[in-house]
């Protein structure tokens, strides 16, 4: 895999820089090119989030058949495929740690974020903290059980594909969850601390992770 020269350390987690070709690399295993083996960055990564001009597209990686299960294959009229020319960002995550891609106005840009487990035995302020948003979803207008996805509507009418089974109970209870880790640097002159880095970590369902 194509990076950086170097990486830069947070407390709680390393970042690697990734170039075009690296992102490439990553786009081409999702897609499924033929020829391209996985990138040796997250042997852990188990959910997959993009962003594309088109809408919003979820995915799950099954390991015992070593092949994402993205949200197109299930409705492709509400989940568009991952293609390059319409990315916008892209996020591959699970225990330990981020694959991010992005899109400029240079081409594609990205970094992988490492995790430092043992950042969380320490008493340090500094300590990375978790905080959980709510899916949006009331209700269910399909559950694909074989394949672990179900097709969900807000209240203003926006649909996605969430890539685990859910009940519409989990949804109007605000159960459905996606949980985000910030990590955080102080100013060495104020001490001002602020967030330095922001990724994904898993979908849960009440506290458990889902699928």
């Amino acid at each position: 895999m194509t990076g950086s020269d170097h990486s830069v350390q947070l407390f709680g987690c390393d970042l690697l820089p990734l170039d075009a070709v690296a992102c490439e690399q990553y786009l081409a295993w999702l897609i499924g090119e033929a020829g391209t083996a996985e990138p040796n960055a997250l042997g852990s990564a188990r959910w997959l989030l993009a962003h594309s001009l088109d809408g919003i597209t979820w995915g799950r990686y099954e390991r015992t058949t070593q092949t994402w299960l993205l949200g197109h294959t299930i409705a492709p009229e509400i989940s568009p495929p991952l293609q390059r020319q319409m990315l916008l960002e892209l996020r591959i995550f699970g225990a330990a740690g981020e694959v991010l891609i992005w899109r400029t106005d240079d081409g594609l840009r990205g970094r992988v974020l490492r995790e430092d487990g043992e950042a969380y035995q320490r008493d340090n302020p500094l300590r990375p903290a978790d905080e959980e948003r709510i899916v949006l979803g009331r209700h269910i207008l399909e559950t694909h059980h074989t394949a672990g996805f179900t097709h969900v509507r807000d209240g203003t009418a926006k649909e996605q594909v969430l890539p685990l089974v859910v009940s519409e109970q989990d949804l109007r209870s605000g159960k459905v969850r996606l949980v985000i880790r910030n990590y955080y640097e102080a100013d060495a002159t104020t001490g001002v601390v602020r967030i330095a880095a922001t990724r994904l970590v898993k979908l849960t369902i009440g506290g458990n992770d889902g699928a």
